[in-house]
């Protein structure tokens, strides 16, 4: 049974592949692709926030097992 947390890190996950897959096309077309810089931001902040997202969970679940 899928848990909320569970979907919800999985949905974040297809998020983050997906932005990641955008960008690999679009630096692939260069200067032939259709992105706005401000696409190309958007998706980069998508897979940034998940980052520190990542790094804050493993954060407090390091902290919770030193206690």
């Amino acid at each position: 049974m899928l848990t909320m947390a569970k979907y919800q890190q999985s949905l974040r996950i297809k998020v983050v592949q997906e932005a990641k897959l955008k960008l690999s096309v679009h630096r692939e077309q260069g200067t032939k692709s259709t992105m706005s810089i401000f696409e190309v931001a958007a998706l980069m902040d998508q897979i940034k926030k998940d980052n520190e997202a990542t790094e804050m969970e493993q954060t407090i679940f390091f902290s919770m097992s030193l206690n």
